[in-house]
């Protein structure tokens, strides 16, 4: 599951292991990431814009199409 928190104190992002500075940030898997970070694996679409669930498979976070077509 997906979801957009406001940024209550610093994190630092899953993907880029900058500290998340943004007002509001990406939790996803447990761990938090910039809007930019959080994208498919295989189509590079901004996860945070494509809906409010992601998947994994074969240790990849992938959208909705790429999980379906793989």
């Amino acid at each position: 599951m997906l979801s957009v928190q406001p940024d209550t104190k610093p994190k630092g992002c899953a993907g880029c292991n900058r500290k998340i500075k943004d007002r509001y940030l990406l939790k996803a898997l447990d761990k938090y990431w910039h809007e930019d970070c959080l994208k498919c694996a295989c189509c590079d679409c901004r996860l945070g814009e494509v809906g409010s669930t992601l998947y994994t498979k074969a240790n990849l976070i992938l959208c909705r199409r790429d999980y379906l077509s793989i």
